[in-house]
Parts: structure tokens; sequence; C-alpha cells
């Protein structure tokens, strides 16, 4: 298993924010993390990184307890896509991508040509070579979020934990993002995905992890977590999952909030 959490607590010094979470996800996996905001979707992934300290609980990455990891061996473990990356500097697509190479240089080390081999590789595994010269400031959302991802997969780390990769996204590139997601997982890696989007599990996604207030409020399989009654108790509001077919055939679902129509008084 790459990815094994049990009973994880923690926060930011001044009590739990996560509260005795347990999941799992393996190699091939889309792990997606739902949940309304402030319920402790950021600060898990945090704890899972190694940005906050644990009060509770373990993480295993690859079957190895994280808490006896050095940020090295963590980082060649895990690799982070924010939701959005300002750099400081006007560095080009291809040198962001390197920066993935980080964990594997000595304190002296350089990136050399193969660094720059692995990072063109990456970035064509997404069919986004193109970008390559371009200044990385000068991109779109979406192309930042492939260099991003680029940067994750020239890591070389197995699992690729992402933070609401799709916010502030047009439609078109939500979508790429999702089939990326897929792709990558159809590749061998692991998964880990926030979403305010309850029905991107169904088509990407192997397992849901669903958070109220820093706690599991569901784990499992899509279709047995995303229901109308849990969706209720974790947003508060009435909601509604609906599957359709598409033009093609396929089965869809939907879940969208409902409102009971008032009487009309003509």
């Amino acid at each position: 298993m790459l990815l094994e959490i049990k009973n994880l607590c923690g926060g930011y010094g001044r009590g739990d924010v996560v509260k005795g979470i347990s999941c799992h996800a393996d190699a091939g996996e889309v792990l997606c993390v739902l949940g309304p905001n402030g319920c402790g979707k950021t600060t898990l992934f945090r704890l899972l990184l190694g940005m906050l300290p644990q009060t509770g609980g373990e993480v295993y990455l690859d079957g190895k307890a994280s808490r006896g990891l050095s940020p090295k061996k963590r980082a060649k473990l895990t690799a982070y896509i924010p939701q959005n990356h300002i750099p400081v500097f006007s560095y080009t697509v291809l040198e962001v991508v390197i920066m993935g190479r980080a964990s594997h240089f000595s304190a002296m080390g350089a990136p050399g040509r193969k660094e720059r081999e692995l990072a063109f590789s990456a970035l064509e595994k997404l069919g986004a070579a193109h970008l390559a010269e371009k200044p990385y400031s000068s991109l779109s959302g979406g192309q930042r979020q492939l260099a991003l991802i680029a940067r994750a997969i020239c890591q070389s780390a197995k699992i690729l934990i992402m933070d609401e990769p799709a916010a502030n996204l047009d439609y078109a590139n939500r979508q790429l993002l999702m089939d990326v997601a897929s792709e990558l997982a159809g590749n061998g890696y692991c998964i880990v995905m926030s979403t305010h989007s309850p029905e991107n599990p169904f088509s990407v996604g192997h397992k849901v992890l669903m958070m109220k207030e820093g706690c599991v409020a569901a784990f499992g399989v899509p279709e047995e977590v995303i229901t109308t009654e849990s969706l209720e108790a974790v947003y508060g509001i009435p909601m509604d999952v609906v599957s359709v077919n598409d033009r093609y055939g396929m089965r869809r679902t939907i879940c969208l909030p409902v409102k009971k129509m008032e009487a009309y008084h003509g």
C-alpha cells in the first residue's frame, strides 16, 4: 500500500484541526478528498507532506512511517501540486520542472543534461513539451497546472498530492486536469486530490474521503460514499445525486443543490 493514514491528528498548535483521519490508497488509484471550506482538507495535506507536526496517529508512505523520514526521503515519495504558484523570478517552464529534481541533488549539486532530459520527458508525457522554453509567468492557469504536474513527475515521487488543482480554471481546463489525473493513475501513480466538485470522483476517483469538521464523514468507493444523505449531512443543504446518459451513451453522475419551489400565487 503506497499510502496509509491511521487515526491521524494534527493542526497549528491551538488544538487539532484534523481529528482521527484514517484512509488508504495504492498505486493506480485516485483518492478524492471532499468537504466544505474549513473542514481540514489542506491541513490534512500539510500533515501528509510533513509541513505540520502530527499530534497522534501515523502516516505510512510506501510502508514507511513518515515520522522517521528525512525531508529528502519524504520528497522522493510525495510530490505536491498546489492550487496556484507564482514564481519570484522569471524562470522558463523547463527550469520550473527541473526544480522537481532538487531532492536528488547533493548540497553542492546542480542540474545537468540528465535533469533537462527528465524534465522535457515529463512535459512530453503531458503533451506540454511546446511550453518548455516559455516564461512560466506568461502561462495560463491550466498551463501552469500542467507545468506543476510535470515538476512533480520529474521529482520521481510515487504519491502526487493535488490541492484543488482545478480551482480557478475554466471548464475545459478542469476536464483536462481530471483526464491527466486519471491517466497518471493508469501509469501507476497514487493520486490524492481535493476537489469541490462531488461528481468528480465518479469519473476519476477510485476512493473518496469525505470530511466534516476535521473528521471522517465517510470513506470508501464513490457509489457508496457520495449519496444524497451524506452530501446533505456534510454540506448542510439539500442535494440530489442524479445519473444520466451523455450523447455517447456513457452513464454520468451529477451532484447538484436543490431548492423546493414555492407555491405560485397568481
